[in-house]
């Protein structure tokens, strides 16, 4: 028997299986395993530069005698004014520099930061930061410090009545680490080792960036898709919108949304600090367990958050009730109110408005009156992805879609069109279609994105009435078909998906 520590408790085995036992932890995910940790300190490479506007992050990249000025007499820029602001640079200072000066014209580009001296009187020293390319800086031979690595947008919001508050060296260490990422739970262990489980972490942002998040970990994990040395990000929801802004700077730790552009709705998790950008959403911290974070660069990691996500919908009433009389919260009950009946809309719907709120209420339905679908994710991805979108069912346990239109044996339903660009040709149906299948109408014509059901069999048009090169099979209804049946133009159909055949027709 050897000690080691898992998630920073002291414990007795011979295998990882013996001392992970009681632990949080996902079968199948990453566990991490310092061996020993030497730091070696070096002289910090980053400088975080805090204006009145908020905070730039210089990264020293040049070995001079500019560098050898900049880091024993960076101090004397705190308190200095923006001096000028143009469309190629801003500077800051006065202060003296003493280099020696050139008159030779210096060549420098977008995002660099340099020291410069104006008309020659090393009196007149400045910090700039340049805007774009130019060949036309005089004064020092040399002149790079660095580059602007983060805060581009605070350089482009400076004006003359700004200032720089403070200007602190990034410590760094060079850590290096003897660690093991495994999901092998037979290694036999080593006196001291550190072992890592799980990540714990706590959210506090914007109610829907944060319940976007809750509904990413529901299931306890967060999966790696893309890793550098800044950040992990969880690729599951994205291109998702998501609303909410909150803009605190990245932390060591941080978990983001990404709410704008390119990987809109992926979620991250901060190896280094970064400054604050308005396309991403701080929505909360890890708080133990950084090393999976660190040292998983694939596979999944277990996590556990906080609060507890506190939305019902897909349980019946009396879950409900149970759920929220942990907390402590009034529970109201509408629609159908019997113990057996499935929730299908909570108002406030997300976590942390119930928690604020001290109250909520959910809407109940017979189970007879929700439809039952089956999604076809390995034959349709793309169009899964697009009704899961459309219907809210990406995080939601119940989703919705209203009648649009309603002919003979066919129904069809309201299309979202923002996420319907993409719509390209899949499982487009041969022979026939079947009874009860989900169509999508595809690129192939101009209304695309339109969700369709026929009740009876068809071997020339699909569910939403186009031929079938214009038809994207996605899934079926395997449970309730004659909710459909009586719907009519304007009814709002509840759905229910169902996952591993555990609903039966």
């Amino acid at each position: 028997m050897v000690k080691v520590f898992v998630n920073n408790r002291e414990k007795d085995g011979k295998t990882l299986r013996e001392v992970i036992e009681g632990e949080p932890y996902l079968e199948g995910s990453n566990i991490v395993i310092v061996k020993g940790v030497k730091k070696e300190v070096k002289r910090s490479r980053k400088y975080k530069i805090l204006t009145t506007k908020g905070t730039m992050i210089v990264a020293v990249t040049e070995d001079s005698k500019v560098v050898d000025f900049w880091n024993k007499n960076y101090k004397k820029f705190v308190n200095k004014s923006v001096r000028w602001r143009s469309i190629g640079d801003v500077a800051f200072g006065p202060i003296p520099i003493d280099l020696d000066m050139s008159k030779k014209p210096q060549k420098v580009k977008k995002w660099d930061v340099i020291l410069s001296i104006s008309g020659f009187d090393k009196s007149e020293g400045h910090l700039i930061f340049i805007k774009r390319d130019t060949t036309e800086i005089y004064g020092i031979d040399n002149p790079k410090i660095g580059v602007l690595i983060g805060g581009k947008r605070v350089l482009s919001q400076l004006t003359p009545e700004d200032r720089i508050i403070s200007i602190e060296p990034v410590r760094e260490s060079k850590e290096m680490v003897d660690y093991l990422t495994t999901r092998d739970l037979d290694i036999e262990l080593e006196e001291g080792w550190r072992i890592w489980t799980y990540c714990k972490g706590e959210l506090e942002g914007p109610p829907e960036a944060v319940e976007h998040v809750l509904a990413l970990v529901e299931d306890g994990y967060f999966q790696i898709h893309q890793h550098t040395n800044t950040f992990i990000a969880d690729c599951r929801l994205k291109s998702l919108e998501v609303e909410g802004e909150n803009l605190d700077d990245r932390f060591r730790g941080a978990i983001t949304v990404r709410n704008t552009g390119d990987g809109v709705g992926k979620v991250y998790i901060y190896r280094e600090g970064r400054t604050s950008t308005p396309s991403h959403t701080v929505v909360g911290r890890i708080t133990e367990g950084m090393e999976l974070v660190d040292f998983s660069d694939e596979g999944f990691i277990t996590v556990k958050f906080k609060p507890e996500r506190l939305n019902v919908l897909g349980m019946t009433q009396a879950k409900a009730s149970e759920v929220f009389r942990r907390y402590g919260i009034e529970h109201r009950r509408e629609g159908d109110v019997e113990d057996e009946a499935i929730v299908v809309e909570q108002i406030p719907e997300y976590t942390l408005e119930v928690l604020r709120a001290k109250e909520v209420t959910t809407r109940g339905l017979s189970p007879d009156k929700l439809l039952y679908i089956e999604l076809f994710d390995n034959k349709a991805p793309r169009t899964a992805w697009y009704f899961r979108k459309t219907t809210g069912l990406t995080i939601r346990k119940i989703g919705k879609l209203k009648v649009y239109f309603k002919i003979g044996d066919m129904v069809i339903f309201e299309r979202n069109e923002r996420y319907a660009r993409g719509l390209l040709p899949e499982n487009t149906p041969k022979d026939k279609v079947e009874g009860g299948y989900i169509g999508v109408t595809n690129m192939v014509r101009k209304l695309k994105g339109y969700i369709g059901v026929r009740f009876s069999p068809n071997d020339k048009y699909g569910p939403t009435g186009e031929t079938f090169e214009a038809t994207n099979i996605v899934g079926r209804v395997v449970k309730n078909i004659e909710v459909l049946k009586k719907a009519k133009v304007g009814d709002e159909v509840y759905i229910y998906e169902v996952r591993n055949d555990h609903v039966k027709s």
